[in-house]
């Protein structure tokens, strides 16, 4: 049985404009948005989401910046950040700007309910080159904050720096460090280090991976420093090139072609260290070739996560099948399943199924099929190995929505035959979005209920993962 493992991990989308295609006149903007969910045989739910805008008034500029991280384990709050910032610049000749900035922080784990800044700063633009910049920043402020149940202010000393280099059209890699001192005890001092890799995709669309550590002084939290590393998904507000034409390839981008093997990879994953200790990975990979009358599909997927050093999901699917077609749409094949689930308490399952089926619905924009035949199990599930004879029916379907979009989703049931009371429903649902040729936007869910979990487990399990696909 699959523990529920939703993995949609805090990314970032989205190519950054140049100042040519800019309009000074507008707010530009991307966000990101990211999930990890577990529950059933695994309690696990970590969301983050983060959003910058950006407006040039003449001499003035305008910046904004907020992200958020929310994480529970076992119904206890794991991790709980939000921070956010304004900053409002004037410049001062080519290089030089003057400016102010508000911060807001709130992480809890690290002791601090809130703390506010504001900071009247002066930037220099060290470089300012086509590929390369380099910002530096410095000024005095104020901080305000409630730590550990006591709130003071105190003088501050704000430090800045950002840098970002063009590797090569499209691929941007970025970096930041800001420091925060009191200014009465150096002592007390927060470190916050920002690094990553940004990739266009295509329109609107771009990767990016982000790795984040925060340093605090004067034993500020429970444990000295956080680390947090996101990958995953999201959206420009306004990117260097929006055409439709740099998707022209549309939905043949996640479709396989008549006659060549297609090869697609699924990842996604986040990291924290520190006051939350957590990580979670998930990947697949699917291989699939169709002929006249025929398709061989071969795929896995695995999940895996910890908790304070305590293993929170651990599975691993994989099936194969291969199928030839009849006279008058009907078609016969062969599939092998093998399941694994440590959390669940299946140490592995493995189901062969000769079957025959029919198509019931074809058309230009989707198709429905129904299979079914008889099926032999064997497993080893709460330390007690099994084997028996089941049958096995599912229901398949795929439809087009957008030049551009599609769906497909699986529904199967497998039975004992000696005693029905013991069976097993598994259900798949899959949406694709391709971003250019090669790669796609995938959202997968996944459903199985087993009448007759482990000692101990739950019967219902459901999976979520929103990852990028990229085909070879």
């Amino acid at each position: 049985m699959r523990a529920l493992h939703i993995c949609l991990s805090g990314i970032l989308l989205g190519a950054i404009p140049s100042k040519g295609e800019q309009d000074s006149e507008t707010w530009h903007g991307k966000g990101d948005v990211g999930l990890t969910l577990a529950t059933g045989n695994a309690e696990s739910f970590r969301a983050t989401a983060g959003l910058e805008v950006s407006r040039d008034l003449g001499n003035w500029e305008a910046r904004g910046r907020a992200s958020f991280l929310y994480g529970q384990d076992d119904g206890a709050s794991s991790s709980e950040r939000l921070e956010s910032s304004f900053q409002l610049n004037h410049r001062q000749g080519n290089r030089f700007y003057t400016g102010i900035t508000g911060e807001f922080l709130h992480d809890p784990l690290a002791g601090i309910d809130w703390r506010v800044g504001v900071t009247p700063l002066l930037g220099w633009r060290a470089v300012e080159a086509e590929r390369l910049k380099l910002q530096l920043e410095i000024g005095p402020g104020y901080t305000w904050e409630d730590r550990d149940g006591g709130v003071r202010g105190f003088s501050s000393a704000r430090l800045h720096e950002r840098l970002s280099f063009q590797v090569a059209e499209g691929v941007q890699v970025f970096q930041s460090l800001t420091a925060l001192l009191e200014a009465e005890n150096f002592d007390n001092y927060t470190l916050t280090a920002e690094a990553g890799i940004e990739s266009k995709l295509g329109g609107k669309w771009s990767l990016r991976v982000v790795g984040k550590a925060v340093y605090y002084g004067e034993s500020q939290a429970l444990e000295d420093e956080d680390l947090l590393l996101t990958a995953g998904f999201g959206y420009n507000h306004l990117a260097a090139d929006y055409s439709e034409g740099s998707l022209e390839s549309g939905i043949k981008g996640v479709t396989p072609d008549e006659g060549r093997w297609a090869v697609t990879a699924l990842l996604g994953g986040g990291a924290s260290r520190g006051n939350s200790e957590s990580s979670s990975l998930s990947s697949g990979l699917k291989v699939k070739k169709e002929w006249q009358g025929g398709e061989f599909v071969a795929g896995t997927f695995g999940s895996y996560g910890e908790k304070q050093g305590i293993t929170s999901a651990e599975s691993l699917t994989a099936d194969v099948h291969y199928q030839r077609g009849l006279r008058n749409q009907r078609f016969w094949g062969m599939r092998v399943d093998w399941d694994h689930d440590a959390v669940a308490g299946l140490e592995w399952r493995t189901a062969l199924a000769p079957y025959w089926g029919c198509s019931v619905i074809e058309t230009t924009r989707g198709k429905l099929s129904l299979e079914g035949g008889p099926s032999y199990v064997a497993e080893q599930q709460g330390g007690e190995e099994n084997a028996f004879l089941a049958a096995y029916l599912a229901v398949k379907g795929e439809c087009q929505l957008g030049s551009r979009t599609r769906i497909t989703a699986e529904c199967s049931f497998s039975s004992d035959a000696t005693e029905w009371k013991s069976c097993l429903f598994t259900s798949e649902v899959r949406l694709s979005h391709a971003l250019s040729e090669r790669l796609s936007l995938q959202v997968i869910g996944r459903s199985s209920y087993d009448t007759t979990p482990a000692a101990g487990r739950e019967r219902h399990d459901l999976q979520l993962v929103s990852a990028l696909g990229v085909k070879f």
